[in-house]
């Protein structure tokens, strides 16, 4: 039986990877898009061809034995990019890691290693496939030889070379020799292209059949170029020969494809983050449970606490009957404090009768056990996703956690740590450690509260390894804490706010229903007022929600300017119709009507049905793992992103309203950002304006406009506001001429007239991005980091965008971590003064509480003093407070 062996044409894939992937690179800045391609590549070949026998060839370093026959030998061929031949060493590691047979000899380049080898395995009876894209080894195809490329997928065979050239495979050297090749430098005879050379080839057989008859030719151009380029031709025939003697294995099974080294490649990929990668790979090790123990006696129990009390910080985790932790109740809870022991202690395992399991502790007294341990200020509490664990205990058992908290999940984000997720298996995978999954415990049930009827012993196993990895993840990452000066964020900022976060949600915040029903009838009509005058516009009906009919309707039908074409069509993306909405009202009404039918369908009609059956108000999470600047997200739903400058918005707005009797005190802060600016730039007309408590976009608007701020027109004082914002966003003439629909040119004029006055800011961007190129990183006032590795690299556009990056995130994030000392401080002041009011909300710059009537008043001014002196900048921060029965902005 034939065997098909696969030679890969290494070199020239290096080179296909790095121009077809778009750039990418790790979060150490290194480039790593062609180590990427490659990969796929190979992969590709290994998941559709399956093959048994594999080499892969690769050019030599240095000249090559072409460089005597002919010393200006690929002459023209501009030197390796620095970032690809930075990449080549890792794919050069892939290829060995995976135990694949490499083709390389001095002075002799892949080419001729293909063609040697081809060659030598087809004589032996074996079939050859040769993996590339480079017409060069066509030369090679015959009966046992194809070729294939994989990102064409395009097998040559004879047949196949034929009919592209209309000469045999073993002709194609001479009209190869016609053509030459300018990316090689080989000159061939200049004015001859294929199809000419196919002619000659196909009449006179070869090149010395054409030579021989070249003076009987009739007279032409053509006849005089073939004369005058008669030793190029030749030249080039030598230079484009195929080397096929070149020392190559023979025996079959030295090509037999091995069994990859899974470690090399995890450390690989973990190197480069190729977190897609590492899912294939498993090198992880499954925790021995010896150290692991089921508690089921109460003197057992007092004595781990006992134990436990004398470590100084205690890990535990929760098993619960759902993922809602205002809901959940508890099943069971493990507990660790070293890497030797940990407890499972159940509660609430049941049979499937739904009959709680004999041999289960009482669950008040487990609660009385542990209550002093959780309670006691001295013993640092550590948890993955520890805000879900304070929640459970402190509704479950009325259990407030004290002391040091410590949540690994917030501190791997803090950190930058790179990886496929943030979840605990995840992080603890990456580390090589194997969690059992929890859809391996539970098996095929898929109630709720499914852990509930998880046998004890299984439990115990599944929920010690939880707190054996978490405990491993923090010993990893408290010296980095520390050594990234992130300890202030993490223990005083984000560690205090998660009991904050958590009691916000658990306190929710009521909407009305008859508001959310009206707001329904009155979308609903719009939308459909809407897609009538769309109908009207474009002359028929057609699907407004499919990009493909909207596509073909705008820019073939209308035949309005299309920008890039993506493999289902046109793109018809939000900013491909803003620019359009200028020249056709069409695009502006798909627009409305895309922002209406979101509205509707995230908001009004997906808010009743988040509505709590018991407490009657919405729960929102709060997230502090998500945004790289620092800031709140919120989820299910999101209330960060309901718009408040639309009437539509603050229309959904108005149906979030305080209880009965209570009233609703927001209190935002004013131009945070620019503030912050003013502080980090110490621009000083920047900081003379906010210390005079100016109105900054005025100020701006009589400096760019040239006229007194008395004669600040509101239109002037809009595109003072967009120059004043885009700024700190890092936005470019470009993106401000889009927003103002105004020239560049004039776009240009303002921001330069802005960076005149306000030389301090651009002083500030310019130092910024010098230390984030110096450090690889920026920072917040409070140390908090982000990474800038894309801040050097030659694609412009991510350069740029890393830039931008790099100026916004200190601002941002000051701000992002200004407004959550603001919320430890408006807590702090609540439990100080004993206050009734009631944070419910944080969104973007803004704290939103619940207050009874009788104490708006005092409380409007107690949140507004705590917001301002959050922190202390060199410039007032200043807050807005406004009262109102609901979120609606007047």
């Amino acid at each position: 039986m034939k065997e098909d062996v696969y030679l890969i044409d290494g070199s020239a894939y290096i080179y296909r990877a790095y121009h077809g992937v778009k750039p990418l690179s790790n979060s150490k800045g290194m480039m790593t898009h062609a180590v990427f391609g490659f990969i796929n590549i190979l992969r590709r070949i290994m998941r559709e061809r399956d093959p048994k026998y594999i080499a892969v060839a690769w050019d030599s370093r240095g000249p090559v034995f072409r460089h005597e026959i002919y010393k200006e030998y690929k002459a023209n061929r501009p030197q390796m990019p620095e970032d690809l031949a930075q990449q080549l060493p890792y794919i050069r590691e892939f290829v060995a890691s995976s135990n694949i047979l490499c083709l390389e000899e001095q002075g002799i380049e892949a080419d001729d290693l293909i063609a040697s080898s081809a060659r030598k395995l087809a004589e032996k009876g074996h079939n050859v496939v040769i993996v590339s894209g480079d017409k060069d080894l066509l030369q090679l195809v015959g009966d046992s030889i194809v070729m294939w490329d994989p990102m064409k997928d395009k097998v040559m065979d004879s047949e196949a070379v034929v009919e592209k050239y209309k000469v045999t495979p073993d002709k194609l050297l001479e009209i190869f020799a016609l053509i030459g090749d300018s990316s090689d430098n080989v000159p061939g005879v200049p004015g001859v292209g294929q199809k000419t050379a196919e002619k000659l080839i196909a009449e006179f057989g070869d090149l010395d059949g054409l030579y021989a008859n070249v003076e009987s030719m009739k007279k032409s151009k053509m006849k005089e170029r073939l004369i005058e380029n008669r030793e190029s031709a030749y030249l080039s025939k030598d230079l484009i020969r195929l080397k096929e003697d070149a020392e190559v294995p023979v025996a079959l099974d030295v090509y037999s494809i091995q069994k990859p080294d899974d470690a090399k490649l995890a450390a690989l990929f973990t190197e480069l983050e190729f977190t897609t990668f590492l899912k294939d790979i498993d090198t992880s090790e499954k925790i021995s449970t010896d150290g692991f123990s089921l508690v089921t006696d109460e003197g057992e129990l007092k004595a781990v606490v006992e134990k436990l009390q004398e470590c100084g910080s205690v890990v535990f985790d929760t098993e619960t009957t759902s993922l809602d932790a205002r809901v959940a109740k508890l099943v069971g809870i493990s507990l660790c404090a070293d890497s030797d022991q940990a407890w499972y202690v159940p509660v609430g395992h049941r049979d499937e009768a739904g009959e709680r399991v004999a041999g289960q502790l009482d669950k008040e007294l487990v609660k009385s056990i542990l209550e002093p341990l959780f309670s006691d200020p001295t013993i640092a509490k550590i948890a993955h996703n520890l805000k879900y664990d304070f929640t459970v205990l402190d509704q479950h058992w009325g259990i407030r956690l004290a002391g040091r908290l410590i949540d690994t999940m917030i501190a791997a984000h803090l950190l930058e740590v790179p990886g496929r997720s943030l979840k605990l298996d995840d992080l603890c995978f990456d580390r090589g450690i194997k969690m059992t999954a929890f859809k391996d415990v539970v098996g095929k049930d898929s109630r709720e509260d499914c852990f509930a009827y998880v046998g004890l012993k299984e439990a115990c196993d599944y929920s010690c390894e939880d707190v054996y990895g978490t405990l491993q993840l923090w010993q990893e990452f408290e010296p980095q804490i520390v050594e990234k000066d992130l300890d202030q964020l993490f223990y005083d900022l984000e560690m205090p706010l998660v009991p904050v976060l958590a009691d916000m949600e658990v306190r929710g915040i009521c909407v009305d229903e008859q508001i959310l029903k009206e707001l329904s009838l009155e979308f609903a009509g719009k939308l459909e007022a809407i897609e009538a005058s769309i109908y009207e516009l474009a002359g028929k009906t057609f699907n407004i929600n499919s990009p493909k009919q909207l596509g073909q309707l705008l820019f073939e039908d209308l035949e309005l300017p299309h920008g890039r074409k993506t493999k289902t069509g046109y793109s018809t993306d939000v900013k491909v119709l803003e620019k359009l909405a200028s020249k056709h009202e069409l695009p502006a009404l798909i627009l409305e009507y895309r922002t209406l039918a979101k509205l509707q369908s995230t908001y009004v009609d997906k808010l009743s049905s988040l509505r709590d059956k018991i407490t009657g108000r919405i729960h929102t999470s709060f997230n502090q793992a998500v945004t790289a600047t620092g800031r709140l997200s919120s989820s299910n739903p999101n209330l960060q992103n309901i718009p408040i400058r639309t009437e539509e918005g603050n229309r959904i707005r108005q149906a979030f309203v305080p209880a009965e009797g209570y009233t609703f005190v927001s209190a935002d802060y004013s131009q945070i950002d620019l503030r912050v600016l003013a502080h980090y730039s110490q621009d000083e007309a920047l900081l003379a304006a906010f210390n005079a408590g100016e109105d900054i976009h005025s100020r701006t608007a009589a400096q760019i406009f040239g006229v007194s701020p008395m004669l600040v027109t509101p239109d002037m004082r809009r595109v003072a506001k967009s120059i004043n914002f885009g700024i700190v966003y890092g936005m470019s003439s470009f993106g401000l001429s889009n927003q103002l629909n105004i020239s560049r040119k004039d776009a240009q004029n303002f921001i330069d007239k802005y960076f005149a006055h306000y030389s301090g800011v651009k002083q500030f961007m310019e130092d910024i991005v010098e230390q984030a190129r110096n450090d690889g990183y920026v920072t917040t006032l409070m140390h908090r980091r982000r990474g800038c590795p894309e801040i050097d690299v030659k694609n412009k556009m991510r350069r740029e965008f890393a830039e931008r990056m790099a100026i916004n995130t200190p601002i941002q994030g000051t701000a992002a971590d200004i407004i959550k000392l603001a919320m430890l401080q408006v807590e702090h002041k609540i439990a100080e003064t004993g206050s009734p009011a009631k944070l419910l909300l944080q969104i973007h710059d803004e704290l939103v509480l619940e207050v009874p009537e009788h104490a708006v008043e005092e409380t409007s001014e107690m949140v507004r003093l705590a917001m301002e002196g959050a922190m202390k900048l060199d410039v007032p921060l200043v807050v807005n407070v406004e009262i109102g029965k609901s979120l609606a902005k007047s």
